[in-house]
């Protein structure tokens, strides 16, 4: 069928490319990728015949040769862009949804076409993005599946048969009529890279789509007589873009020119557009509908003796006609009804039309019907088959167009496939409605499974939706909407079109031939007639009913036994036959010369002339009375028996000999087509195995070097241990000469151990693993074997390995880094057992100030764990002392010296409230007498400062205490003297307030500053030196630690000694309240102390100024984080101290500096 490339889409812009290779494939397909991009979108599928008793080696040998990932296909394999699917041995690949589809043959082998399943189903599945490229290969597999891609829009290419290995798969697939480029394997990847820029650049010109497709059917309706115009922009866009790439012109303005100034670049491109995708009985489905219910329902309705009329529109080379001649001529044979049959099949391309004529077919038809079908309508050839002249003759092959030519009249069955696709819309309804005026009430219309119809216009009724078949529905016959050429053609010719120029002399020419020649008509080889000139028609008449176009029926009934006897005669392009007719025409004698002559196309011109016969012409003298025609008649008759006779015989021995031959014939086939296919995929397999050899070929010659070259010993035994293969430097172990090959390897001689060398293979061998040994020689050198089993193939055998290696300096070398490994590690353990023990922290830096060992006592340091800590930067783990220890670490990395108790403070993360004191020493640690590293040293001396600060602080308040001692000594010698009467008294009361002073110290002493009770404390220091009568004492008991002791005793000491020099305790009637509460509300626990002097002498001055005030607030703030509030008012001193409950508990560090912070 006529077609062209179609604008549908496959529904995505990704590009598939479809690629068919049988034998000889393997070679064609590494020049293909070869010449592959390395980066490229496009999805490649490859569709071989392989032998599905062996596994393929292509996806190996295929990687070595491209960038692109190489995949066997399996049932559900997506494809992505970029990749390359092979089909698996034994498999039928389709694809769907962008999906690869995997089922095993149903057919045997010999009949299997996988490359055109798959091209079948990708252009089904991408349409316009599909692209076919069939390579090397035998037979014709591949050739419908480009007819489909073709017809569905995709590209063909195919390999220069010259080129090919194998050309039967490419001349095939160009004979299809579906090929686009045929093209060396070198340039299908520029090729493919070519076409699609051009489709995708064509309108970078100075001109749109609309008027390029314009002005070239313009061309081409002048040069051609057809309109292109309302074909699908895709449709004309891509034909055009393959007539670029072939041209090499870039811009379609460029390609506009050249088919204006290229007189035969209209016809090429007309050529382009018409594509011949068609094959015997296409879609199984529509035909079988033929077969068994549109065509026996149409047989059985006309009846026999009736007229049965059918047009296949669009035929192409004129395989669909046949198919439905052959289903006619079955069912009307199984039916035995024989109606007049007239089947039209029309196309406008004229070669194809030329081709459809002689019935002439490649050997593909063979797989596209049943091997009885083949022998009963097709005579086998050296080339091919040719159809039979039964069925030749059943059809009239014309050329008619659709657009502008009237359609046949009163037909039972149109079909027209494939060929409105490419219509646009209203195009598509003229033609439906040419159809509608064809067609007799109830006949049938069948179309494309991709083409559909207009319901809403009422013109035909469904019958089958999925078969796309139509029944016209009763009703006046639709309006001929025809789109005549603006210039008249009786018939295209395929010919070069005259230049324009010649034109104007078409009219004249008319002329000349209407009125100056003598009538002349035109016929087929069939006696139908073509044309008549106008004079002609005078010997013609049409009779009632249908018209006829056989010339003998159409022709006077007196000239018509002139006429069949003149057309019996067989008619020559070189010579010219006459016969005179005699007799009455009109009622009027009139003598006829009627000559007739074999014309272009093997049609046959009659002129019939009122004049003397030209005596050199040979002359059939006809008279049309009645003893002339009996005598004619008797000849004839005579004649007919004797061919009779003759035929009678020639088919009794035919029929004989055919039934032998269609037997012998059937085994043959099968066995053929067994083979042939069994042939295609052994020799795909011993590409693939020349391939495999050729790289073997490679590794050997790469083996041989390298055991030339490499300086190792090494031995090749086989499974029973000999020798198979050695390197010339095993000669220093083994005696070995070339013609040890073979010999055990016991047998020769040699400086090492050989039966526990032997052992040890036999060890390897059975369990198959690698072992190593070491060997001594008898000269006391040491030798390393490695042995290795053999990995292969174990059909070829088994072995070992064996590659020895001369260790003797490197065990000494061994043994002296042992002993200095055992040195390093005594080392490293003194370091580590220094590490762990010492009571400093002690860390190394790297040179980069990063930490690389570190024990537990500097990791505890930084608040951290020694793990986490190694690898750390040194600034990093102290922010807020970076720039006081990173300035010394660098200084002694970059000056070489030591830096010695250089203290830092800081705070610890986990103790941020604590002020802590640490000593460092820097030192660098050298590495073959470079500085790799910093080394520190780090000290908490914390707790012996403040140890020192606590020394001077008692020392100074014991130098306080002996002083006021000494004055509470001086206060109690006074008081006993104004209270005493005697020197006795006074020495009594004396003794006992001395006495009682010293217990309260006795008393602090002995509690080693540990915890007491406060009424301990205070009786003491109060009732037992003032009396009970003068010192009133009001709270809970309290348990105080010794921090709040030694500071609360001594701020009640200081209160008390002031009271007894300047307060109550100085005069006879004062007297002291001391009480204490525990006070919480919510936010602080607090206890409050409270000193008040009653009836003592009235304060002059404040004593803010004075030691003992300034010690009691340092007291009571720093030692336990209180407060204190002094009132001199008139009749004594008040005092409040208010200190934290857990001051009292817990004694905490004081602060003793204001630094930075550590940071861990």
């Amino acid at each position: 069928m006529t077609t062209t490339d179609t604008s549908s889409t496959g529904g995505d812009d990704q590009i598939i490319v479809g690629i068919g290779a049988s034998a000889g494939g393997l070679e064609a397909i590494q020049g293909f990728l070869d010449r592959l991009p390395d980066e490229h979108r496009l999805i490649f599928v490859i569709v071989q015949h392989l032998d599905p008793d062996h596994d393929s080696l292509m996806e190996e040998l295929l990687n070595r040769r491209t960038r692109s990932p190489v995949v066997t296909a399996y049932d559900g394999c997506k494809v992505e862009p970029g990749h390359i699917y092979l089909i698996a041995p034994g498999d039928l690949l389709t694809i769907e949804d962008f999906t690869l589809r995997t089922e095993k043959f149903a057919q045997p082998r010999g009949v299997r076409r996988p490359i055109d399943v798959f091209l079948t189903s990708l252009a089904r599945h991408s349409g316009l993005n599909a692209v076919g490229v069939i390579l090397s290969g035998t037979g014709s597999d591949g050739s419908h599946g480009v007819r489909d891609v073709k017809n569905n829009g995709g590209l063909v290419l195919v390999q220069r048969p010259e080129e090919a290995k194998y050309n039967g798969m490419p001349r095939a697939a160009i004979a299809s009529g579906a090929c686009d480029l045929i093209v060396p394997v070198a340039e299908i990847v520029p090729a493919l890279e070519d076409f699609f820029h051009r489709v995708g650049d064509l309108t970078s010109s100075n001109i749109t789509d609309g008027e390029l497709i314009q002005r070239v059917a313009r061309h081409l309706r002048n040069r051609t007589g057809h309109d292109f115009s309302e074909y699908k922009p895709g449709t004309l866009l891509r034909r055009i873009a393959v007539r670029m790439s072939i041209l090499g012109l870039a811009k379609s303005t460029d390609y506009l020119h050249h088919l204006i100034n290229d007189s035969h670049e209209a016809e090429k491109l007309f050529s382009s557009i018409l594509i011949n995708v068609t094959s015997f009985f296409r879609d199984d489905d529509v035909f079988d509908a033929l077969r068994e219910t549109l065509i026996p329902d149409l047989v059985g309705t006309v009846g026999a003796g009736g007229d049965l009329r059918i047009w296949v529109a669009g035929c192409s080379t004129g395989e669909e006609a046949y198919s439905i001649a052959i289903i006619l001529s079955e069912v009307m044979e199984r039916q035995n009804i024989w109606p007049r049959v007239s089947i039209f099949a029309t196309d406008i391309d004229e070669d194809a039309l030329r081709t459809a004529r002689r019935g002439e077919y490649g050997d593909e038809i063979a797989g596209r019907m049943s091997s009885a079908t083949l022998q009963r309508y097709f005579r086998a050839r050296a080339d091919g088959y040719v159809v039979t002249d039964a069925l030749r003759n059943m059809i009239r092959f014309s050329n008619q167009s659709l657009i502008k030519d009237p359609p046949f009249s009163q037909l039972d069955l149109i079909c027209c496939r494939n060929v409105l696709i490419y219509f646009e819309k209203p195009l598509q309804t003229a033609v439906v409605n040419s159809f509608h005026y064809g067609l007799r009430e109830g006949g049938t219309l069948v179309l494309g499974n991709s083409e559909a119809i207009n319901k809403g216009d009422g013109l035909f009724e469904e019958i089958s939706r999925h078969l796309r078949i139509f029944k016209r529905r009763p009703g006046p016959a639709a309006r001929l909407d025809l789109r005549p050429a603006d210039r008249t053609f009786n018939s295209v010719s395929r010919a070069p079109a005259q230049e324009d120029d010649s034109l104007p002399q078409q009219p004249y020419a008319a002329d000349v031939v209407a009125h100056f020649t003598p009538p002349y008509m035109v016929l087929t080889p069939q006696y139908d007639l073509v044309y008549a000139s106008t004079a002609a028609t005078a010997f013609l008449q049409v009779s009632a009913g249908r018209p006829e176009i056989s010339v003998l029926k159409m022709v006077r009934p007196e000239l018509e036994p002139a006429m069949s006897r003149l057309l019996r005669f067989e008619q020559r392009a070189d010579q010219t036959q006459s016969i005179v007719f005699d007799g009455n025409l009109d009622g009027k004698r009139r003598r006829l010369r009627i000559s007739g002559r074999r014309i272009a196309d093997q049609n046959t011109l009659v002129v019939l002339e009122d004049q003397v016969i030209d005596d050199d012409a040979p002359v059939l003298a006809f008279a049309a009375d009645g003893a002339e025609t009996r005598r004619y008649t008797r000849e004839l008759e005579a004649e007919l028996d004797a061919t009779r006779d003759r035929l009678r015989t020639i088919m009794e021995e035919l029929e004989t000999s055919n039934e032998e031959l269609k037997s012998s014939n059937e085994e043959m086939m099968s066995m053929n087509e067994e083979l042939q296919s069994a042939n295609e995929e052994l020799t795909t397999t011993n590409d693939e195995l020349n391939s495999k050899i050729a790289e073997i070929r490679d590794a050997n010659a790469d083996m041989s070097n390298f055991i030339k070259s490499n300086k190792i010993s090494t031995v090749f035994l086989d499974e029973d241990l000999r020798l198979r293969r050695f390197t010339p430097e095993a000669r220093n172990q083994f005696r070995f000469v070339t013609s040890d090959i073979g010999r055990p390897l016991d047998d020769i001689g040699s400086e090492l151990d050989v039966a526990q060398i032997l052992d040890d293979c036999r060890e390897v061998m059975r369990t198959d693993k690698m072992m190593e040994s070491e060997y001594e020689s008898r000269d006391g050198l040491i030798y390393r074997a490695r042995i290795v089993p053999f990995d292969g193939d174990p059909s070829i055998g088994g072995g070992v390995v064996l590659s020895i290696f001369d260790v003797t300096e490197l065990r000494r070398y061994a043994r002296e880094a042992e002993e200095q490994r055992s040195l390093s590690e005594q080392r490293l353990t003194e370091i580590e057992d220094l590490y762990a023990v010492s009571p400093q922290a002690m860390g190394m830096l790297d040179g980069e100030l990063r930490y690389v060992r570190a024990n537990r006592r500097l990791a505890d340091l930084c608040g951290t764990s020694v793990h986490d800590l190694i690898g750390r930067p040194l600034g990093a783990m102290a922010v807020g002392l970076r720039d006081e220890i990173e300035p010394m670490a660098r200084d002694v990395l970059e000056n070489r010296t030591r830096i010695e108790n250089r203290q830092i403070r800081g705070r610890m993360r986990d103790r941020p409230q604590d002020d802590r004191v640490w000593e460092t020493d820097w030192y660098p640690v050298f590495h073959d007498g470079a500085v790799a590293g910093v080394g520190v040293n780090v000290r908490d001396i914390t707790d012996q400062i403040q140890m020192q600060y606590e020394l001077r602080r008692v020392m100074q308040e014991l130098q306080h205490r002996v002083k006021n001692m000494l004055a509470n000594v001086l206060a109690l010698v006074s008081r006993a003297r104004r209270d005493a009467t005697s020197d006795r008294d006074v020495f009594s009361a004396l003794s006992k307030r001395i006495q009682a002073l010293a217990q309260t110290h006795k008393l602090l002493t002995q509690s080693n500053w540990s915890s007491a009770n406060l009424r301990q404390i205070l009786d003491p220091e109060l009732t037992a030196i003032y009396g009970a009568d003068r010192i009133q004492l009001k709270g809970p008991e309290i348990v105080v630690n010794a921090r709040a002791a030694l500071s609360l005793g001594m701020a009640i000491h200081e209160l008390a000694t002031n009271a007894a020099k300047y307060g109550a305790f100085s005069v006879p009637d004062g007297a002291v309240r001391l009480s204490w509460v525990r006070q919480d509300d919510g936010e602080s626990d607090m206890y409050i102390f409270r000193w008040k002097e009653q009836g003592g002498p009235t304060p002059t001055t404040a004593g803010d100024d004075g030691f003992g005030t300034q010690l009691i607030r340092s007291t009571i703030t720093g030692s336990l984080n209180g407060n204190v509030t002094f009132d001199w008012e008139p009749d004594g001193l008040s005092c409040v101290l208010n200190i934290p409950v857990s001051a009292l508990i817990e004694i905490p560090h004081e602060s003793l500096f204001n630094s930075s912070t550590l940071e861990i």
